[in-house]
């Protein structure tokens, strides 16, 4: 990146920076993240990260009441679309060398949306268990990644795709939910 890029890309971050976020040497957050609303005192981006616009990362642990030692860490050399959503009451962990394209969600938990007698909105969560993508992992366009997945090194997620269960190394996964495609 020339140094005039470097530059906006470090003025964008700076709410995100007040507000907690560990930057990585050349790390770009693209504009448009919600900065607003969210917690960064956790998310750690390594070096040579690229999110690009619209981003959505939260640690909403404070506000599940599940505590507030979440975190989220992206690894280097990681590369992510635009309209990411990350959102984590506990852990998710993005390994380095990544590639996830556009409108793909993690989150490590679920509303607990089975009692009646209480509203969506005011139900909190099932047991959160946190998420883990390796290294080398790709992960197609208008996927989503749900809690306790464990994908190992260079798992490869179809397009479309909603993980529920964790899958070994070097693995090709597609479907909703995802099965297994074939080993590479």
């Amino acid at each position: 990146m020339n140094t005039l890029v470097r530059f906006l890309a470090f003025l964008n971050t700076l709410p995100a920076r007040f507000k907690g976020l560990k930057v990585g040497k050349n790390s770009f957050l693209g504009p448009g993240y919600n900065y607003i609303f969210g917690n960064f005192n956790g998310v750690r981006l390594g070096k040579d990260v690229y999110i690009d616009r619209n981003a959505q990362i939260s640690l909403i642990g404070r506000l599940a009441n599940v505590g507030s030692d979440n975190e989220i860490i992206i690894g280097d050399g990681t590369k992510i679309g635009r309209n990411f959503i990350c959102v984590s009451c506990k852990k998710i962990r993005i390994g380095k060398n990544c590639e996830i394209s556009h409108n793909v969600s993690v989150y490590d938990h679920e509303h607990n949306v089975y009692n009646r007698k209480i509203p969506p909105t005011k139900s909190g969560f099932t047991k959160i268990r946190e998420v883990i993508i390796e290294d080398d992992c790709f992960i197609g366009a208008h996927s989503f990644i749900l809690k306790g997945v464990h994908l190992s090194k260079h798992c490869v997620v179809g397009a479309n795709s909603v993980v529920t269960k964790s899958f070994p190394a070097y693995s090709i996964i597609a479907g909703s939910p995802a099965r297994l495609i074939k080993k590479i």
